[in-house]
């Protein structure tokens, strides 16, 4: 499971964009989520999610190592990078990444938190788009969702990029996330119940709590 400390090391001229100046890969077949409020600025982070899903990334094994590119499809729902948190979107620097992550898919913008790299910040650093977790209050697609364990001594976190919210209730949400999935070193898609009184669980994680989601707009 990610873990993603509270503060990290400042990474100059980080380019956090979807791909980099390399060669830009085609993309193959994976689940798309659809628009469903008509929000162009939604939309936009909807398209820029499912095509880092089917998209091939660049990826290192070793922080020496060569450039490899990712082979998204080879699982259900998995764009794996590597294993060992040296890809694009975090500058091939080791850091934990579903931070780096979601601020690409938000374009890296003005609602941006300044400290995205931390989970933390994603509450903390949007101002009044924060919510905090009601099970009667799902995200809309583009939000992110940050799950933490607020222990200031030891922090761990997560966040994901919501993509679809739906089901009969309207309490089934979709993500695209990075830094999970396959050996958590992927971008992968999950699907959670905004439902309870803990709300959505972490697969494989007890100790990370939902804590809401921050709104992109």
């Amino acid at each position: 499971m990610n873990r993603l400390i509270t503060r990290c090391l400042t990474l100059a001229a980080l380019l956090v964009a979807p791909a980099l100046t390399d060669s830009s890969p085609a993309t193959v077949g994976a689940p798309h989520a659809a628009a469903a409020d008509g929000s162009p600025l939604r939309q936009a982070i909807v398209d820029r999610a499912n095509q880092a899903l089917t998209t091939a990334h660049w990826y290192k094994e070793t922080r020496k190592g060569p450039k490899k590119l990712s082979k998204p499809g080879d699982r259900r729902h998995d764009n794996y990078l590597g294993g060992n948190n040296l890809n694009q979107y975090n500058g091939f620097n080791g850091d934990a990444w579903c931070g780096y992550f979601a601020a690409a898919l938000w374009n890296n913008s003005a609602a941006t938190p300044a400290d995205y790299k931390s989970s933390w910040a994603w509450e903390t650093g949007v101002g009044g788009r924060f919510h905090t977790y009601r099970p009667g209050q799902p995200p809309q697609r583009g939000d992110v969702i940050v799950w933490h364990n607020h222990n200031s001594r030891a922090p761990k976190g997560h966040v994901a990029v919501v993509v679809a919210v739906g089901g009969r209730d309207g309490r089934t949400v979709n993500t695209i996330e990075g830094n999970a999935g396959h050996r958590s070193d992927s971008i992968t898609w999950r699907e959670y119940r905004w439902v309870g009184a803990e709300g959505p669980k972490l697969p494989g994680n007890s100790t990370l709590k939902v804590r809401g989601y921050a709104s992109r707009s």
